[in-house]
């Protein structure tokens, strides 16, 4: 796609919206909320060819896998994925970051500032109401993290070449005009990142309609709550199709690969039926302690890693060779249990374990729960697969639980409410 493609998207002409992840639980919950907001939305694996059937407006997201990745690395794999989309006419792009702000958040914004070229400013905010995130003074405000611990323009100042500025809250509050003359000043003063405050959902709606009336080339980052707005302003009257029918209902297979303590809390709670059964992966584990040689396991199954040690990365080489063990055994339990669904929990886990079945795209069918949605692939086999990706702090104590008994619950494609 040229540069010249970009367009804000208050743009009418605008017809897909792309969004560049760092991991692919990132880009399935950007997805799943532009379904829920009336869009067709897409989650590409691996430079998947796109689809004919991908047609505006639609939302289309990709992971870069590059959250592990050094600055410089992960700057190049933006670089490279934005090259490798296919051409396509009248392009609002989004770069989605974490909303608790892990990765390389500075060196992936400079890398698609680049591509778009100089005029371009990114605006960023992490927030996602939905999930209880949001950014007050610059500080994540998030349940898990001490208060005003961790300040998104010092972070950014740490991460990027280009100078960052800041707006408030109160900015935010005072009217979509004052908005408008804050990103303009910023842009002045030569800010090419500008770091804006929001806690609730009509601030995000705010900072999308002041954008693109106060800079000509505005590059909208945040979590999956911005890509919300986003979309309703894309979406049509009337919800978009399903292209690929799906039903769901009967056994359920659960795969855990995060390390975060939430989802730590969740495997507990689903521990605690009756109607699963449970199985951590540790060093020591085989196959064959979890299902005997030439036997189809039952019901409903949850496998998972141990918790990592103390002060270990969430996202570092060690938890990423884990995941891939645990992606392997994933694919032993599926040939040998043909699960109706598949729920994959954490970034690192989803991107390998549908590596190993042979996903290469996934249809978003619905939203679940904010940001979490149940889509439809087509695994190495052409057999159509029922999955679920959810980012693992996503939820509270009950969500996975919630998640199974909805998919084992029979029922068929339900369009969003718009």
């Amino acid at each position: 796609m040229s540069r010249s493609s970009a367009q804000s998207p208050m743009q009418s002409a605008v017809s897909y919206l792309v969004i560049i992840a760092d991991d692919l639980t990132g880009a399935a919950d950007s997805a799943a909320r532009a379904r829920q907001a009336g869009l067709a939305a897409w989650v590409l694996l691996d430079d998947a060819d796109w689809p004919e059937r991908i047609q505006p407006p639609a939302a289309v997201a990709l992971s870069t896998d590059s959250r592990h990745l050094s600055p410089e690395e992960a700057a190049a794999r933006v670089a490279h994925t934005l090259q490798q989309v296919s051409p396509l006419p009248s392009v609002q792009w989004y770069k989605k970051i974490d909303s608790t702000l892990r990765g390389n958040i500075g060196a992936e914004v400079d890398a698609m500032l680049a591509w778009l070229g100089e005029g371009a400013i990114a605006v960023i905010c992490p927030a996602f109401p939905a999930q209880r995130r949001g950014l007050e003074d610059g500080y994540l405000v998030h349940a898990d993290t001490p208060p005003r611990s961790v300040h998104l323009p010092t972070l950014l100042r740490g991460q990027s070449r280009h100078a960052v500025a800041a707006v408030d809250l109160a900015t935010v509050e005072a009217g979509e005009d004052s908005l408008k003359t804050a990103l303009a000043a910023a842009q002045d003063q030569g800010a090419r990142l500008v770091v804006v405050d929001a806690l609730e959902e009509r601030h995000l709606e705010a900072i999308a309609a002041a954008a693109p009336g106060a800079l000509a080339a505005p590059l909208l980052c945040g979590s999956a709550g911005l890509v919300g707005v986003l979309s309703s302003q894309l979406a049509g009257p009337t919800p978009a199709a399903v292209s690929a029918p799906l039903s769901v209902g009967g056994s359920v297979l659960g795969v855990v690969g995060s390390g975060s303590p939430m989802a730590h809390r969740q495997i507990a709670q689903v521990a605690q039926r009756d109607n699963v059964r449970v199985r951590a992966l540790d060093r020591t584990w085989s196959t064959v302690d979890v299902i005997s040689p030439g036997t189809q396991p039952a019901g409903n199954w949850l496998l998972h890693l141990d918790p990592p040690a103390s002060g270990l990365p969430l996202d570092g080489p060690s938890a990423r060779a884990e995941a891939a063990r645990l992606a392997d055994l994933t694919q032993v339990m599926v040939q040998r249990m043909h699960p109706a669904s598949l729920i994959v929990v954490g970034g690192d886990a989803a991107a390998y374990v549908l590596r190993v079945l042979g996903i290469r795209r996934l249809e978003v069918v619905e939203e679940l729960l904010p940001g979490i949605p149940l889509t439809v692939g087509e695994d190495s086999r052409g057999e159509q697969c029922a999955v679920v990706l959810k980012p693992g702090n996503f939820g509270d104590d009950g969500t996975l639980a919630a998640l199974y008994d909805r998919l084992a619950q029979p029922s068929e494609v339900r369009l969003p409410t718009t």
